[in-house]
C-alpha cells in the first residue's frame, strides 16, 4: 500500500501517522505533496529574530482535543526526546497555563466585565433557542439571524468572536457546534484558565516535532508540488482514484494509484492567499485561489465532493478576511507596560481586546522564548482584528492600508502607551499578515457544502482538514483536522479501532450546573 496526502498540515502529518501506527503503512511508502515552500499549513511560521517572526494564525486548544492528545502522546517533544508532545504540553500548562486578569477594556482603560458577561434575559434565551433548533433547521442560516443587535455588544460576544473568529454573519451552524462542544470553556471565558497553551508557538511545538518524526521513519516531503488533478476509474457506483498529477520543478507529473493505495485530499485553507507585509509597507492582497483550485476542479459534477464556492472566492473575502501582526523586539518597554497594565505575568495574561477599537484589536503576550532558538534578549508578541477595512481611532485609515510601524502605533495608543510610541515602534519590527480567507470556515453554509470524510461510494480516496465534514465536531481547530485524519485513515483500512467520541460538554452535569451558576 502506498499513500498520498496532499497538504502538510496537521491533517495530513496526522493521517501519516495512523496509516504507520494503525494501518501497518510502511513510512517510506508515504508521500505528502506541499504546493507552497514549507510545511504546516495554517500553522506555518517564517521569519527569525533579526527580520522579524511571522505568525499567521493561532488554534485555540484545551483539554478535550481527544484525537490530538492521542497523536501528541506518540511524538517526542522538541525540547526533550525523552517526553512526549503531549506531556510537555499538560506539565508546562500546570506552570504557565493562563489566568487572565484583564481581558477586555474599553477606550478609557477601564475594565470591562459585568454579570452574565453582559448577556441580557432575552440574549439568554435567544441562545437557548439556537441551541435547541435542530441542526437541519439551520441551513444557510448566519449567527445574526437568531440575535437581537444589542447581542452583538455584550462582554460575552467580544469574548467569543475574538477568541473564535466568529463574525455576527457568519454560520448558526458552526456557532451552535461551538456552544456545544466548548461550554466547559465559558464559565472561565475571560480568565481561559480552561484554554490550554504549547510550550512554543504551535509550528515549533507541533508540527516541527512530528515532521521530524514521520521523515525519521522514511515518509517523503514534497515542496513545491501542486497536485493539480485526482483521476478516477468510470464506475458508477465506487469512487476509486487510478491517477494523481501533479506538477514539481518545472515538471508535470503523473502516478498511478493502485486499488489499495489511499489518497487523502486537504481541500482548502485558510491560509489561502496569504499577504505578508513590513515595517514599511502594507501587505497586498492578490488573489490566485491556488489552495482550493484542486478542490474547485475536483467538485465539478460530482455534487458528493461539496461545493467549494460556499467558502472561498473574492466575494466571499468581505466576510473572511483577518488580520494578525507579529512584533520582534529586543527592547522590554512594551512588557513591562502590558504588564503593569493587566497584572498578569508576562505570558500568562492570555489575550487582552481592545472594545472600542475600530478595528476590535486583540493582542497577546507569549511566554518567551516563543521560537525555538530565539535568541535571550528578543521578545516576541502578537496581535490581531477582525475588522481590518475599518478606518482605524488613531491612524486614519484601514488597517489593510497599513505598514507595520502604523498597526504598532494604532495598538500602543489604543493601550494608553502614546508616550512610548517613539520608543516602543523604534525598537520593534511588526511584520503584518493580511488572511483573505482566514474565516472561510466559518461562513454560512448548507449540508452538502462541505464532502464527506470518505464520499459514499469511495474504496481508496478521502477529504481531510477543515472542508470536510464531521458530524456534531466543530471547525477551526487541531482537533477537527486531527479527527478527520483519524477517521479517513480508519474508514477507508477499514479498521475495528475508530476514533475516540467527540466530547458534548452539554453531556456532563457538572458543565451544566457551572454555565447555569454564571449565567443564572
Amino acid at each position: 500500500m502506498k499513500a498520498h496526502l496532499v497538504g502538510s498540515g496537521i491533517a495530513s502529518l496526522a493521517a501519516a501517522a495512523y496509516l504507520i501506527k494503525d494501518g501497518g503503512c510502511l513510512a517510506n511508502n508515504i508521500t505528502v505533496y506541499e504546493a507552497g515552500p514549507s510545511l504546516g499549513g495554517a500553522m506555518a511560521m517564517s521569519g527569525g529574530p533579526d527580520t522579524g517572526y511571522v505568525l499567521p494564525t493561532g488554534r485555540v486548544f484545551e483539554r478535550e482535543y481527544r484525537c490530538a492528545f492521542e497523536l501528541f502522546s506518540l511524538v517526542p517533544s522538541a525540547s526533550d526526546p525523552q517526553r512526549s508532545i503531549q506531556d510537555e504540553i499538560l506539565e508546562f500548562n500546570e506552570r504557565y497555563g493562563y489566568d487572565d486578569r484583564l481581558r477586555i477594556v474599553d477606550r478609557d482603560g477601564a475594565v470591562v466585565h459585568s454579570d452574565r458577561f453582559g448577556l441580557s434575559v432575552r440574549n439568554r434565551a435567544d441562545m437557548l433557542k439556537l441551541a435547541l433548533t435542530p441542526e437541519p433547521f439551520l441551513d444557510g442560516k448566519s449567527v445574526s439571524d437568531f440575535f437581537t443587535d444589542d447581542f452583538f455588544e455584550t462582554e460575552f460576544w467580544i469574548l467569543w468572536t475574538t477568541l473564535m473568529n466568529a463574525l455576527p454573519q457568519h454560520s448558526a451552524i458552526e456557532f451552535r457546534r461551538f456552544m456545544y462542544r466548548f461550554l466547559h470553556i465559558l464559565p472561565e471565558l475571560s480568565t481561559m484558565k480552561t484554554i490550554l497553551r504549547t510550550r512554543y508557538n504551535q509550528y515549533d511545538a507541533i508540527i516541527g516535532p512530528i515532521t521530524d518524526w514521520l521523515r525519521k521513519q522514511g515518509v517523503t516531503f514534497l515542496t513545491g508540488a501542486t497536485v493539480t488533478d485526482v483521476e478516477f476509474k468510470s464506475s458508477p457506483a465506487e469512487i476509486t482514484a487510478n491517477w494523481l498529477e501533479y506538477r514539481y520543478d518545472g515538471k508535470d507529473l503523473k502516478v498511478e494509484i493502485g486499488e489499495q493505495d489511499v489518497v487523502l485530499v486537504t481541500n482548502g485553507s485558510q491560509v489561502s492567499d496569504m499577504a505578508v507585509g513590513s515595517m514599511s509597507r502594507p501587505p497586498e492582497l492578490a488573489l490566485a485561489d491556488n489552495y482550493w483550485a484542486l478542490w474547485k476542479r475536483l467538485a465539478l459534477g460530482r455534487p458528493e465532493f461539496g461545493r467549494p464556492q460556499t467558502f472561498f472566492g473574492a466575494a466571499h473575502v468581505p466576510d473572511t478576511k483577518w488580520f494578525t501582526y507579529t512584533v520582534t523586539t529586543r527592547d522590554a518597554t512594551f512588557f513591562e507596560l502590558m504588564t503593569a497594565l493587566t497584572g498578569s505575568e508576562p505570558g500568562r495574561g492570555g489575550l487582552l481586546t481592545f472594545k472600542d477599537s475600530n478595528w476590535l484589536i486583540t493582542v497577546a503576550i507569549f511566554h518567551q522564548p516563543e521560537f525555538l532558538n530565539q535568541p535571550a534578549d528578543v521578545m516576541a508578541w502578537w496581535g490581531y482584528a477582525l475588522y481590518p477595512d475599518r478606518v482605524g481611532n488613531f491612524v486614519e485609515k484601514p488597517m489593510t492600508a497599513c505598514n507595520g510601524a502604523e498597526i504598532l502605533e494604532e495598538t500602543l495608543r489604543h493601550a494608553g502607551f502614546g508616550d512610548h510610541v517613539e520608543t516602543i515602534v523604534g525598537t520593534s519590527t511588526c511584520i503584518p499578515c493580511l488572511l483573505p480567507y482566514a474565516g472561510s470556515v466559518w461562513m454560512a453554509r448548507t449540508h452538502g457544502d462541505r464532502p464527506a470524510v470518505v464520499p459514499e461510494g469511495s474504496t481508496n480516496f478521502g477529504f481531510i482538514g477543515q472542508f470536510c465534514e464531521i458530524p456534531d465536531e466543530a471547525a477551526f481547530t487541531m482537533e477537527y483536522a486531527v479527527r478527520s485524519a483519524r477517521l479517513a485513515v480508519a474508514t477507508l483500512l477499514r479498521l475495528d479501532d475508530r476514533p475516540p467520541p467527540i466530547y458534548q460538554a452539554h453531556h456532563d452535569p457538572a458543565v451544566l450546573e457551572r454555565v447555569i451558576g454564571v449565567l443564572s
